[in-house]
């Protein structure tokens, strides 16, 4: 229903290494798609599980697709910026799904209406709770803050940006942040599109270790804040906060 946006060409990463209990339902989720400019590119970091097996039978349904060993996650996606032909990228990791068939779709139909052009558009996530039920986060507006907005995996951007930015891989769990910090302080429009547009996986690293990501987090702000000593107090009482939470304590 959404074919007249079929202009924007979406380009689509999904980076993966060693996953394949997860890898095939973001797969499917992607070449399932009802939006038909798509080109899906697949990083594998080298994967010794089978998951380039899983990569090869779909490989039909893919621009490209390389599966050798890099220096991470942002090394990867990296290799994907330097692959991708798209206006638009999103990266959609491994574990990762989709809400819906429809979703891209609707992204891009979203996107046409804006009386400017925006150079970055970024929904909410759904995550699934303990007892299965999908629950809605929504994404907060950019701002000079010490996290990130929003999931990486529910923005899409243009390619430009990131073939001028890419991810700095001196910051292995928070390179994405820097990213978006970086467009901001540039003055580059932002815009929310208010509906899920991912479930996202909560087993990936920036979840899994937390402590390592919030180390990170302040030693990209030290990189892209010039008012980094004005905001330590906030860092601290974060860092203390975020203690007493993930220990159980009120």
């Amino acid at each position: 229903m959404l074919q007249s946006y079929n202009s924007y060409k979406i380009t689509i990463i999904t980076v993966v290494y060693n996953d394949k209990i997860n890898l095939e339902k973001t797969l499917l989720s992607v070449i399932g798609q009802s939006y038909e400019n798509i080109e899906y590119i697949v990083i594998d970091g080298g994967s010794t599980d089978g998951s380039t097996d899983l990569i090869k039978k779909h490989a039909a349904h893919l621009a490209a697709w390389v599966s050798e060993k890099d220096a991470g996650i942002y090394n990867a996606m990296n290799k994907g910026i330097g692959m991708a032909s798209g206006e638009w990228v999103c990266f959609l990791n491994s574990g990762d799904v989709f809400v819906d068939s429809e979703v891209v779709g609707k992204v891009v139909a979203s996107i046409h209406p804006f009386p400017e052009k925006p150079d970055i558009v970024y929904g909410n996530i759904l995550t699934q709770q303990p007892d299965g039920t999908l629950k809605e986060a929504v994404a907060k507006e950019p701002c000079n803050i010490h996290r990130m907005y929003f999931c990486h995996q529910s923005a899409f951007v243009k390619l430009p940006l990131l073939q001028k930015w890419n991810f700095d891989e001196k910051h292995p769990m928070s390179a994405d942040l820097k990213f978006f910090k970086q467009c901001y302080y540039d003055r580059r429009i932002f815009r929310h599109l208010n509906f899920p547009i991912v479930i996202y996986d909560k087993s990936g690293i920036s979840n899994t270790e937390r402590i390592r990501g919030l180390y990170d987090n302040i030693a990209v702000i030290r990189d892209t804040d010039k008012g980094f000593k004005k905001y330590l107090f906030l860092i601290r009482l974060y860092f203390v906060v975020f203690w007493r939470k993930l220990n159980g304590k009120k």
